[in-house]
Order: C-alpha cells, then sequence, then structure tokens
C-alpha cells in the first residue's frame, strides 16, 4: 500500500512539473497571451494612454503600439515640484533629460519655451540608438521632459524598458512652465530662457 502511494505522489508530482514546465510565461515579449494582460498604447501623453484593450494593436486614436500596461510603471510630477524634488534629491542625484530636438533645446525652434539648467539633450526619435550614453545615470533619479508631454513619456517607457528604474516624466512639457512655476527663486536656478 505504501508503495502504490510512494508511486502515486511521485507520478503526480512529475505530471504536474512536466505541466508546470510546458505553461507559457505571460510577458509582453510571449506570442501566446495572458486573457487577464491589458494593453494601453506606448505613451504618447495624450488622453488615450489611460484608454485600456484587452489584446495587442494599435491605439484606436493616436495610431501608437499597444504595450502590456504592466510596463508603463514610470512616475510622473508637475513642473511646480520639481525644484522641491531637486533639493530634496540632491542636484547630484538628478538628471534632467529634455527629449525634444537640438532645434527646440537650443531656442532656435519657432515656438520658444525655454529649457532646465543642466539638462542634457537626447531628441526622443534618437534615444533608442543613444541609449548608451545614459548608462552613467542609471543609478540616478532623471526626470524626462519635452515641450508639450508628448514626447516625454514615451521616452520614459523607453528609458523603463532599458533597466531604468527611477524615472519620472514631466507632465505639461515645457509650454506650460511659465504659467505653472511662479516660484522666483526656483526660475533663477533652473529655468534658462531662450
Amino acid at each position: 500500500m505504501k508503495k502504490i502511494l510512494a508511486i502515486t505522489i511521485f507520478a503526480a508530482l512529475l505530471f504536474g512539473f512536466t505541466v508546470e514546465r510546458k505553461l507559457p510565461v505571460f510577458n509582453s515579449q510571449n506570442p501566446f497571451n495572458n486573457k487577464d494582460t491589458q494593453y494601453v498604447c506606448l505613451p504618447c501623453g495624450s488622453k488615450c494612454d489611460a484608454i485600456v484593450y484587452k489584446k495587442p494593436g494599435n491605439c484606436g486614436h493616436c495610431s501608437m503600439q499597444l504595450v502590456d500596461k504592466a510596463g508603463v510603471r514610470f512616475a510622473s510630477i508637475e513642473p511646480a515640484a520639481i525644484c522641491s524634488f531637486i533639493q530634496d534629491m540632491g542636484r547630484d542625484k538628478v538628471v534632467l533629460l529634455d527629449v525634444r530636438t537640438n532645434e527646440e533645446f537650443e531656442g532656435k525652434a519657432p515656438e520658444k519655451f525655454g529649457r532646465l539648467a543642466g539638462a542634457v539633450n537626447i531628441p526622443v526619435q534618437e534615444l533608442s540608438q543613444r541609449m548608451k550614453e545614459l548608462q552613467r545615470y542609471k543609478g540616478k533619479e532623471i526626470i524626462v521632459y519635452c515641450s508639450h508631454s508628448h514626447r516625454s513619456p514615451r521616452a520614459s517607457y523607453l528609458l523603463m524598458q532599458n533597466g531604468f528604474t527611477r524615472v519620472t516624466n514631466m507632465e505639461y512639457g515645457m509650454s506650460e512652465w511659465k504659467n505653472m512655476v511662479k516660484q522666483d527663486a526656483c526660475n533663477k536656478k533652473l529655468y534658462i530662457k531662450q
């Protein structure tokens, strides 16, 4: 009787182990989709970022690729909170990443919204190819911004997908900096008019 029980337990463990090994791992890279996976558009900074889909594809509003919602996990901050955030963290522990074009960053574009002092400029269109330039900042807080917060959410997502864990998107973008940041001390320290 004990022998039959031992064989039964062994067979159950063996069968269970075999089934477990054949179960797919559910993630955005796997061709088998977990029925509970939720999808959102690759962050574009528009209201459609909040729309949840049940299957992969493209966003019906902005046509961006849909990605696993669990992978979109960067923080957000309003412009008015940036100075206190930097002061609390320590300036040497925060990197400002401007993902606008070089022309926008240098104030040569028609719209001039200013920029933040000490910011690194890597346009979002070049971010994937230039990711190695940011490797030295992996342990720091990275605040990503653009002009209207449409490109910076996408850049924040790309950073998170490449192993950066302390990523914060500046909401509203530089187009709203003057309207939202009223502290003179902050503007004197951080804002560069173009």
